[in-house]
């Protein structure tokens, strides 16, 4: 698992490819929430993409 520095620097695809393969732990909703978020920013980034 990354830390926060390394993060920093990994690629948009490592950080996609990352991002799907985890998910919030059910009933933590801070992680839940932070979940959500990040799928939708990865959804905006792929329709700002598409124009």
């Amino acid at each position: 698992m990354p830390n926060p520095v390394t993060v920093k620097y990994m690629s948009r695809a490592e950080i996609e490819s990352l991002m799907f393969s985890m998910s919030a732990e059910a009933g933590n909703t801070q992680a839940e929430l932070f979940e959500a978020l990040v799928r939708r920013l990865l959804e905006i980034m792929e329709q700002d993409n598409g124009r």
